[in-house]
């Protein structure tokens, strides 16, 4: 499993309901889940973003799928990364 860290913001009609915050999450779990994902912590932040994932996907294709109807959504943006543990990435400049 890979990795990746997506900055979720809410969209207008977002901010509009956003008592229902709750239920995107909970979309957005499962829209995770459907392509062999899986969430595993989401953080309320402060700054340009109002929420952030951490999430693993078997590989960058399932994570496409994923981010291809979470974008379909219209209560929720997100910017996904893929993410590594700083001592993988000084172990490949070695």
């Amino acid at each position: 499993m890979f990795t990746y860290v997506g900055l979720i913001t809410l969209t207008p009609e977002g901010r509009e309901t956003l008592e229902k915050a709750p239920e995107y999450l909970e979309k957005f779990k499962k829209l995770i889940e459907e392509e062999g994902g899986v969430l595993e912590d989401t953080f309320a932040i402060m700054g340009p973003w109002d929420f952030l994932a951490l999430v693993k996907y078997p590989d960058n294709a399932a994570a496409f799928r994923a981010l291809a109807k979470i974008g379909k959504l219209e209560v929720i943006k997100t910017e996904t990364f893929p993410i590594e543990k700083v001592e993988l990435f000084v172990k490949a400049l070695v």
